[in-house]
């Protein structure tokens, strides 16, 4: 949440999220919300993804990771290198949301797509960026959808490229020289470095001389550049103003690698009394395989931070307290005195390491700073891919019901075990299929009081869907192929 000129609250909900060509993913579509304006204050939105290994749950969540490392500014070489289709050499995300001001007032209704290609040499660049958006304030007197940014460049990255609406972003860069090359050298510097235009501080250095220069006395513009600065150029700027924070301050991402290694060696623990960007991007890690060096800057909101946790973890695993035991200070190679501190977790009389417990704990404590603002924050929104991952399932269910009963914020998450089936509403519920063109559905023929649980597994078994949601396995084929393969095991070995 960020706080606007007048010092209001602002925030952002996601409605859905559409990938094409996404890894195996042709086409799929998942309403991350079921707000519409007129629906009064917001509520918890909490949606589970369920399907067959390898049907497409991770890539929801990878694709949302993209999303915020885009609208941070951040390169997405790397981390979306393997993502575009075999066939086509490209892939999209879109992602639709809804801005929100003072007393969770709708302002714009906003899409944002986003488009990468594989070149030949193997570098992944963004090649199309699209901002649609609605103004939903009375006195736009209810004006359609429309784009105000849309971009798209050369694979090769010919310098030439596009921007439309044409006529206003021509206007825009025909008010001064400077300006024109300013732009065109942001679409340069943005594009050899696989970031988005859009969200890059270059472009957003332009648009500000641009205002710059309107503001001032001596310079007349025309009428069209007047009307594009306020117009598509105004709402460009205010809608990026939002998503920028929301993906700094309100956004989470967690893979299932990040909780691999956590559950190692290291635990990524945020300070930040009122986002959790920092927890995501492990801006602040905790090593728990012997006592962690600290700043004087971070041991005061470190300790915060795990009486925040530990609050939580004591209702979820009765008599468990978590701490800190600072174990004094000591000066680094480059002078810097810090503190060595070890995070404890004590049952009664017994004071343990925090890295000598399960690894179920230990991913609790991870994630439990990002539940507590989805229960507590309408602006938070946390994807966490496996869930389930070494925590016990009945006490799974217990968490994610209450999330889901009594939550404010947004939480996307993938999961294996089945004990959420009971627990969440159904409507929350998505099931990936074996049609890479209609990849995600959710379950027809639901009712209150259906196990859903019971329905998946019938599914599974006898179809009954509009979809094939797993692909058939055989317990006899299976056997054969352990048979088989025990064969190929040498004698004695």
């Amino acid at each position: 949440m960020i706080l606007s000129r007048e010092g209001i609250i602002n925030m952002i909900r996601l409605s859905s999220i559409e990938l094409v060509d996404f890894k195996n993913v042709e086409q799929g579509t998942i309403a991350l919300s079921e707000w519409e304006p007129g629906d009064g204050r917001l509520s918890a939105d909490i949606v589970g993804i369920y399907g067959q290994n390898g049907s497409g749950k991770t890539s929801i969540i990878k694709a949302l990771s993209i999303f915020k490392s885009v609208l941070l500014g951040y390169p997405v070489n790397e981390e979306a290198r393997d993502c575009p289709s075999r066939k086509t050499g490209t892939c999209s995300i879109g992602v639709k949301g809804y801005c929100f001001a003072e007393q969770q007032t709708p302002v714009w209704f906003f899409s944002l797509l986003i488009k990468l290609a594989e070149g030949h040499k193997g570098d992944l660049r963004i090649v199309g960026e699209k901002l649609s958006c609605k103004d939903l304030r009375p006195e736009a007197g209810g004006r359609p959808m429309r784009a105000v940014f849309d971009y798209s460049a050369s694979l090769e990255g010919d310098p030439s490229f596009s921007l439309l609406p044409m006529a206003a972003w021509r206007s825009v860069s025909s008010i001064s020289d400077r300006l024109r090359t300013d732009i065109a050298v942001a679409q340069r510097v943005s594009f050899s470095s696989s970031r988005s235009l859009l969200f890059s501080p270059e472009f957003s250095a332009a648009l500000d001389l641009a205002e710059s220069i309107r503001n001032d006395s001596k310079t007349n513009l025309p009428n069209s550049a007047v009307a594009a600065l306020d117009g598509p150029v105004a709402a460009t700027k205010e809608i990026v103003r939002y998503l920028r924070f929301f993906a700094l301050k309100d956004m989470a991402v967690v893979s299932a690698s990040q909780q691999a290694e956590a559950m190692i060696d290291h635990l990524s623990i945020s300070t930040h009394q009122g986002g959790l960007g920092e927890l995501a991007d492990a801006s602040f890690r905790v090593d728990i395989s012997k006592p962690a060096r600290v700043s004087d800057d971070h041991i005061e909101s470190l300790n915060r931070t795990l009486e925040t946790i530990g609050m939580v973890l004591n209702s979820l695993v009765p008599g468990l307290q978590l701490g800190m035991m600072d174990l004094g200070k000591i000066m680094m190679d480059d002078g810097a005195i810090v503190h060595q501190v070890e995070i404890t977790c004590t049952r009664g009389d017994v004071t343990v390491p925090l890295r000598c417990e399960s690894e179920g704990i230990k991913k609790l404590v991870t994630i439990l700073t990002m539940l507590v603002d989805v229960y507590s924050k309408p602006g938070s929104c946390v994807a966490i891919d496996e869930i389930d991952s070494g925590i016990f399932d009945f006490l799974l269910g217990e968490l994610l019901q209450v999330l889901s009963d009594h939550g404010r914020g947004q939480l996307i998450f993938t999961a294996h075990n089945l004990r959420p089936l009971e627990t969440v509403g159904k409507a929350r519920l998505v099931f990936t299929t074996t049609n890479p063109r209609r990849r995600y559905i959710k379950f027809r023929g639901t009712h209150a009081t259906n196990n859903l649980r019971n329905q998946y597994l019938r599914a599974i078994n006898l179809g009954g869907q509009a979809e094939t949601i797993y692909e058939p396995t055989s317990k006899f084929a299976i056997d054969g192929a352990f048979h088989d393969a025990s064969s190929q095991v040498p004698k004695g070995a």
